[in-house]
């Protein structure tokens, strides 16, 4: 329709310069992680980031704004992730145009300035252009929105200008708060035929692909105060909302935003890197190839490496829960379809990354500086879930050949029952999906006969094999079945529950009420006082797993924010009373004891143990000095993900894509130590109101729960500003030496390290100093420095190892020779087997496809290797490329013939691998290797 005059950069450019000559503020986008918002996950809309002004709780020293904003849905009204890349048009990244009017203009305005740029400025033609207003809503008690109407009957026919109702054209932030009718802006992208025989107005709304919202106007007028009662503003808001996409496809003359150059770049760099013959871009594909498939599998790619990049950049890591989890799903999506419709088998999404960067860097220049930790955490991500995938797939494959057997209902005859016996790999499967089951064959045939995998099945892959459910249901759904997630959710039920249960100890005890005053919490004194003499019992804890006392105010620090709980004592009645734990039940602290005094009468001494509490105060600090060192040395993405702070060592938890190097483990010791030698000044501050604190730059931990004032900790406002509401030293001198005992992986992008310091820092240098002695007693009389003699003992054994390997090398390749002489032909397949000595799954893998390449065309391979004293067999098989094409794949062969040795197995069409727990049978495999591709052969023709 329209001619591809702009680019989506200029398009954005464009809009935002005339508002900026309607004098709005051009302010940049927030991030698309809501800090300091818990109510959602990421920012899903432009309106998010003056949510504030909206309730009336904050300001701007503007009354007009416009910006592109950063979103991301992944759930809602046609937002479903799964859904998204199977149309043209659906993203979960995408950019809102708006501009806003807090108490400034209104209708008039927004509506005459809406045409304006779309009509007069980007000539959209204004017969394909539809208004609606709000209808009015009896229940609300609203009329209907005539002074809309009217407005925009200045600029289209009134057959153009339709009324809705309130679920289409009335906007509400929640039950309560601001409100108001919208005015949205509709285009029709028909064809003049169409359009001739159905009129446009009668597509509106309708769900038609073609006849789209362009534009959204939301007129901010009332206040819901709850049961359908609004009430009137005093000052009225302007909110509108045009997606980018969208809005450059129309500009550019496409039915598909894929189509745009927002997305030409990354399509053709994907068609770049795939491993897939015949895929030389989005629109050119070889005839022979499943278009629609593979460019399904582009499009997901393409939009969602946008997200993962954009919500990296912003602070989301790829993880377990809130954000992490979003893109970790997302991540995953994308990698399942690249590798199993674009033949992705190694990490692909983070050589996209840089794509992206460079296309959206000019306006976001913030990606520029931090693409190197984005490519870093996509390609962890990515080969972490590589490995998982590949196995997941396998074993779904397995069971997913048993389902469509039984999908008929008919259950097991005697022929299949036998079959399925002898399936090593699929009886493994059964055994751990129906534990407690005599029968799982029969289980599973019950199962299966209902046409959906097994929700049993399902919950082991996901609880087992780290496989998402998820994918389950999509593979499942491209095989033309369907998971059984009723028995899951009641599998994951369960599971849940057996997880509650084995924790330490509940603490919603049953509280016993003491003979003294009721209150609803335990006043902490411990920041000043250490011991306190004229605390009351409130109540007592006794039960079997827990006896705990509650005071009405207490020196002792309850467990909170990594760090751990007081220890000390209770005198009671004249008893003392060991405390072993100091814990928190709502607002009371429960002071975990050894045993309840005789009498809870009178005042009650409330000692904690100094000593203790010191080094864990030493720690504490030490655990803050740390972070910001992490943080200037590694980038400041890195975020805190969970940490302990004991009296003998801290652990910390954050978010990095990759091993932390020696190097930089020693520049942020180096850097806490510098700041211990400082002896820099604790600065603490109560009750400083939230905003205030963030607004200076203090840490905040998202997920936290803040109210509305918080306690700083400060060492040096340059360096490390925190809210916290633990314990610390008066400065930093006092822990005297800061040392990092580890760093090592948690879970998939997220790293921990472990430290000492104070005394216990002095304790790990005293005994590596005697370490060293001790090792330095070994070599007295060498004419070399301990390091140099070492060093030659090393350079010794590793020349020593390089002889050894050598020597093997030349004996398996010479086994290799002679495996490859005794080649015998099946056909016009030349097929060899052979038993290799004293090799791993490993070294096996790499014979096999050292086997592979030499064999060259129409030919495959067999190799195994038994360890009788591990009760251990291996199989590796591999496939030329020629035979792979014709439907002979390594992964099934090798798993029939694992059933030999007890055992499966499976892999890639071309190479593939299985173990058994019968290595005696290892000849009798080898040998039925001709009869098996015999019957494979058959079969593929």
């Amino acid at each position: 329709m329209m001619p591809q005059v702009r680019t989506f950069a200029q398009i954005r450019s464009e809009f935002l310069e005339f508002f900026r000559q309607k004098d709005h503020a051009i302010v940049p986008s927030a991030p698309m992680i809501p800090w300091g918002d818990s109510s959602i996950l990421f920012i899903n809309a432009g309106m998010n980031q003056f949510k504030d002004v909206f309730l009336g709780t904050g300001t701007r020293p503007y009354t007009r704004a416009a910006d592109s904003q950063k979103c991301l849905r992944v759930s809602g009204k046609h937002n479903d992730l799964e859904e998204v890349g199977h149309d043209t048009y659906h993203h979960t990244f995408f950019e809102m145009l708006g501009n806003w009017s807090f108490g400034d203009y209104f209708k008039d305005e927004a509506i005459a300035w809406a045409w304006e740029l779309l009509h007069e400025r980007w000539k959209l033609p204004a017969d394909r252009l539809y208004a609606t207003v709000h209808e009015g809503d009896a229940v609300l008690g609203l009329k209907a929105d005539d002074e809309a109407a009217r407005l925009w009957r200045r600029h289209l026919p009134a057959d153009q200008v339709l009324y809705g109702s309130t679920k289409d054209n009335f906007w509400m932030m929640g039950e309560t708060g601001p409100c108001g009718p919208c005015s949205e802006i509709h285009i029709d992208l028909r064809s003049d035929d169409e359009r001739a025989r159905i009129a446009g107005s009668e597509c509106v709304n309708q769900a038609d692909p073609l006849v789209i919202e362009l534009w959204n106007l939301v007129f901010i007028q009332f206040n819901a105060i709850g049961d359908n009662k609004l009430e009137r503003l005093t000052a009225c808001h302007v909110d509108t909302g045009m997606g980018l996409e969208r809005l450059t496809a129309i500009l550019q003359g496409k039915t598909s935003t894929y189509d745009t150059d927002i997305f030409d770049r990354l399509m053709c760099r994907i068609a770049e890197l795939t491993p897939l013959e015949g895929v030389w871009g989005y629109d050119d594909l070889h005839a022979d190839l499943d278009a629609e498939r593979i460019r399904v599998a582009m499009r997901v790619v393409a939009d969602h490496i946008r997200a993962i990049v954009f919500a990296i950049a912003d602070g989301a890591v790829p993880g377990n829960v809130g954000q992490g989890y979003v893109i970790r799903r997302i991540l995953r999506r994308a990698v399942r379809y690249g590798y199993t419709c674009l033949a992705f088998k190694e990490p692909f999404l983070c050589q996209l990354v840089k794509a992206v960067v460079d296309q959206y860097g000019p306006h976001y220049p913030d990606l520029c500086d931090q693409a190197d930790r984005i490519i870093g955490n996509v390609k962890g991500e990515e080969a972490a879930f590589l490995k998982t995938l590949g196995k997941g797939l396998e074993l779904y494959d397995v069971a997913a050949d048993w389902v469509e057997m039984f999908a008929d209902g008919n259950g097991l005859d005697s022929a299949a029952r036998q079959r399925m016996a002898k399936d090593a790999q699929m009886m493994d499967l059964l055994r751990k999906a129906y534990p407690d089951s005599g029968a799982p064959v029969d289980l599973f045939a019950r199962d299966a006969g209902l046409g959906k995998v097994p929700g049993a099945i399902a919950f082991l892959l996901h609880d087992t094999y780290g496989f998402p459910v998820d994918l389950t249901q999509l593979i499942a759904r491209e095989r033309g079945n369907s998971v059984d997630m009723e028995r899951y959710e009641a599998l994951m039920t369960e599971q849940r529950k057996r997880a509650r249960k084995a924790a330490t100890f509940d603490l919603v005890p049953q509280v016993i009420a003491a003979d003294a005053p009721s209150t609803d919490a335990t006043q902490f004194v411990g920041y000043e006082d250490k011991i306190i003499e004229d605390a009351q019992v409130l109540a007592v804890v006794n039960e079997e797993r827990i006896c705990a006392i509650i005071l009405d105010r207490t020196p002792f620090y309850a467990e909170s924010g990594g760090q751990v709980g007081d220890m000390g004592e209770l005198v009671v009645g004249g008893e003392t009373i060991s405390v072993l734990d100091t814990q928190v039940s709502d607002s009371c602290i429960l002071h975990i004891v050894n045993r309840l005094p005789d009498s809870l009468e009178g005042l009650v001494i409330a000692r904690i143990d100094e000593g203790r509490r010191h080094r864990i105060a030493k720690h504490h600090t030490a655990t803050h000095l740390m972070h910001a060192a992490l943080r200037e040395v590694l980038g400041s993405g890195v975020a805190q993900k969970g940490s302990l702070v004991a009296p003998g060592h801290l652990r910390f938890d954050f978010n990095h894509y990759q091993r932390v190097s020696p190097a930089e483990l020693k520049h942020i010791q180096d850097r806490v130590n510098e700041m211990v030698q400082r002896n820099i000044e604790a600065e603490i501050e109560e009750r400083v109101p939230y905003a205030e604190a963030l607004s200076r730059g203090a840490t905040a931990l998202f997920g936290e729960k803040y109210g509305d004032y918080v306690r700083v900790v400060t060492f040096d406002e340059k360096f490390s500003v925190e809210l916290c509401g633990g314990t610390h030293v008066q400065a930093t001198g006092e822990l005297g030496l800061f040392l990092l005992q580890s760093e090592g992986s948690v879970a998939a992008g997220v790293r921990r390290v472990e430290a000492v310091t104070g005394k216990d820092a002095l304790a790990v240098v005293v005994r590596q100093h005697d370490e060293l002695e001790g090792v330095r007693g070994q070599f007295k009389g060498g004419q070399h420095s301990l390091e140099e003699t070492v060093a030659d003992l090393l350079e010794t054994n590793r020349a020593l190892q390089k002889q050894v390997e050598r020597l093997q090398r030349e004996r398996l390749a010479a086994r290799l020779d002679i495996l490859i002489q005794n080649a015998r032909n099946e056909g016009h397949v030349r097929l060899v087997t052979g038993s290799v000595e004293g090799v791993g799954m490993d070294a096996l893998r790499v014979l096999g496809q050292s086997l592979r390449d030499r064999m060259g065309k129409s030919s495959v391979s067999v190799l195994g290797t038994a360890d009788l004293a591990a009760g251990k067999a291996y199989l590796v098989a591999a496939v030329s490329d020629d035979l792979v094409c014709n439907k002979v794949h390594a992964g099934r062969f090798v798993r029939q013939l694992a059933q030999r040795i007890g055992g499966g197995g499976g892999g890639r069409p071309e190479l593939a691998t299985a173990g058994g727990r019968q290595p005696e049978k290892l000849g009798q495999a080898l040998d039925a290797a001709g009869e098996v591709l015999r019957e494979l052969m058959r079969q593929a023709a």
